[in-house]
């Protein structure tokens, strides 16, 4: 269930907003670099986006009840040879990348909600570029729920989790607990009935 603020609502109802997509690059070793699909600059979470309105698009983002890995791609049209050779200058494979789809009011204008659509990483980038024009990149993302089905060395035990914590007890008892045998439905300390002909003549004598 997605929570959406009180101003937002209102907003909604009134039918005077408007949705716009906030993305998030996060190369190494260099600023984030933070764009919307409109114009002007707007700040939001401590970060400014850059209005590039008619210079990328997104996918859609599709999600499944499976485990599957969901991809997303961004296409950036009509770039010059000096935003190309800004990518091309930073670490940006398998950095992280965000995107958030924004609500706004018109008349204010000002953000009301922002709700996270996909989160990933950057994996590809590929370039069609035009002779004595300008280039086009597509740029690969995968999710991050590629994670879910991977699996790891840590374990449920007293040994493993005090490696993180020397005080932390809390499994100290998992081991014991997963040989230990519950009754269930009976009392263990009463006296079991003598069963096959011996339970037969008990009942008449």
């Amino acid at each position: 269930m997605r929570i959406i603020s009180s101003d937002a609502l209102d907003a909604l109802n009134s039918g005077r907003f408007g949705v716009r997509v906030l993305v998030k690059l996060s190369p190494s070793g260099a600023d984030p670099l933070c764009f919307w699909d409109d114009i002007g600059s707007v700040s939001y979470g401590g970060d400014t986006y850059v209005g590039m309105a008619g210079k990328f698009t997104i996918d859609p983002s599709t999600s499944s009840k499976d485990l599957s890995i969901r991809n997303l791609n961004i296409t950036f049209s009509g770039l010059d040879t000096d935003i190309i050779g800004m990518i091309d200058g930073v670490a940006w494979h398998q950095r992280p990348v965000l995107v958030q789809r924004a609500i706004f009011a018109i008349d204010t204008p000002q953000i009301l909600n922002v709700i996270p659509e996909f989160s990933g990483f950057m994996d590809q980038i590929n370039w069609t570029e035009e002779i004595g024009g300008n280039a086009t990149a597509v740029l690969q993302c995968e999710s991050a729920s590629r994670e879910f089905s991977r699996s790891g060395s840590r374990t449920a035990s007293d040994a493993d989790q005090r490696t993180r914590d020397s005080d932390d007890a809390f499994f100290a008892s998992a081991a014991a607990a997963v040989s230990q045998t519950i009754d269930w439905g009976t009392n263990p300390q009463a006296q079991k009935k003598p069963g096959g002909l011996a339970g037969f003549l008990s009942k008449i004598f």
